[in-house]
């Protein structure tokens, strides 16, 4: 599931509670739907935070390539006659 589809998910099951009923039943019910819904965020938020350090891994690598790229294309520029 992608992950705005999480959220509205998420967010409509935590309306749903909001809006129940307070019976004992409906009560541990609803404890065991906030303790599922605490562990889906906890899991969200360990996705997100290994999509970001991801993310930063490959921004470095791209950082690196291109300041490789514009080092050889400095030296050539240099080595060329009449350059600038």
């Amino acid at each position: 599931m992608d992950i705005e589809g999480r959220l509205l998910d998420l967010m409509s099951r935590m309306q749903a509670l909001e809006a129940g009923v307070h019976t004992s039943d409906a009560s541990t019910a609803t404890t065991a739907e906030v303790a599922q819904i605490r562990a889906d965020i906890a899991e969200f938020r360990i996705e997100v935070s290994q999509d970001l350090a991801a993310l930063g891994d490959e921004m470095a690598g791209l950082r690196r390539h291109l300041n490789e790229y514009l080092s050889s294309i400095q030296s050539k520029v240099q080595l060329q006659p009449g350059s600038l």
